[in-house]
């Protein structure tokens, strides 16, 4: 079959891919247009795998909030440039939209999940085509909204960092924008100081282990190593001090000119800003953190 300028120019306008490849894929389907699609979509699964190893260290995060529900996931990508270009932000877009209406609980979900007829995986596959680079969807995590709670959502350097929080409070908040104001805040808190964990209890045991041989080590290291019913109790103070580092609501709330007494997040929520809005408890219950990359 004669592969016309006319047909390639359609699979061209169905796909965005270049003139040539749309060519090749035409003569290689002998002219089969649906064919021709699949194959180039089969051709991005080949660049994805070919692209495994390279780097997919930037990209974006992106969050979204509904009303009962709060979201993040990472899509990445190997050049800062590519997070800006228009297929990449439509597919992003798709994704989000899945997102916001559809029972999405993994990356597998959202991949699979289809967004007006069109599956997000092949779109996907599409855009690794065009593009050639490294692009995947890395992350997804989800918070189901709890009654008499709050969400605070804040991207940090055009998506670099995402972070979603999530207070509950106890009582009739008399400004909303300002409970609203309270879970963003702390949304920065975790953006820029990092905890691994909500609170103690949800430290990973490696953690608290890691930290025990590095304040053990520490102590034998400085040549006043204490007599040894004394070891143990230098060891805990260390990682007592570590927690207050890597657990939010431990962490010294970071404005100063909100908490003048260097209240850490649980007692800053509890003594400042629930007394403020007539709550009688606030606490934070539950984050989400993403930074591109990792």
């Amino acid at each position: 079959m004669q592969i016309t300028a006319s047909l390639v120019n359609e699979l061209r306008q169905k796909t965005g891919v270049g003139m040539m490849q749309c060519k090749k894929a035409l003569t290689e389907t002998d002219g089969d247009m649906d064919k021709a699609v699949e194959l180039l979509r089969k051709q991005g699964a080949a660049v994805a795998a070919k692209r495994a190893d390279k780097a997919a260290k930037e990209g974006r995060i992106y969050l979204i909030e509904t009303a009962d529900k709060a979201a993040a996931f990472e899509l990445s990508c190997e050049t800062e440039p590519v997070s800006n270009n228009d297929d990449f932000v439509a597919l992003a877009n798709m994704a989000v939209k899945a997102v916001e209406t559809q029972a999405i609980a993994s990356v597998e979900d959202l991949k699979n999940a289809v967004v007006d007829g069109k599956k997000i995986n092949d779109v996907l596959q599409d855009v690794l085509v065009k593009i050639q680079e490294n692009i995947d969807f890395r992350k997804f995590a989800e918070i189901k909204k709890v009654a008499n709670s709050v969400f605070g959502v804040y991207s940090h350097m055009k998506g670099k960092i995402g972070v979603i929080t999530e207070l509950a409070f106890e009582g009739t908040a008399s400004d909303e924008a300002a409970l609203k104001q309270a879970a963003k805040d702390i949304a920065m808190q975790a953006a820029a100081f990092a905890p691994v964990a909500l609170n103690d209890a949800a430290v990973p045991a490696e953690t608290i282990e890691k930290e025990k041989e590095i304040a053990k080590a520490q102590i034998e290291a400085s040549g006043k190593a204490p007599k040894p019913e004394f070891l143990q109790r230098q060891i805990d103070g260390r990682v007592a001090k570590v927690l207050k580092e890597i657990v939010l609501e431990d962490q010294e709330f970071f404005m100063s000119e909100k908490n003048p007494k260097k209240l850490s997040v649980k007692d800053y929520l509890q003594e400042v800003v629930a007394k403020q809005l007539g709550l009688s408890s606030l606490k934070v219950v539950n984050f989400i953190r993403f930074e591109r990359g990792n």
